[in-house]
């Protein structure tokens, strides 16, 4: 994942709180939950 992949789930987050929306990333790879780590949005992860 680069940043545009990022910057575009990160605009579906907020437009899914906007919304009153659940927005999550289910069963993320090992690199994208890396990716979202050092970004610091690990929560939208649903690693369940």
């Amino acid at each position: 994942m680069d940043s545009t992949g990022l910057t575009t789930l990160m605009d579906a987050h907020l437009a899914a709180q906007r919304n009153g929306w659940l927005f999550t990333v289910r069963r993320p790879s090992p690199a994208v939950t890396r990716v979202f780590d050092l970004a610091g949005v690990r929560s939208l992860l649903d690693e369940g």
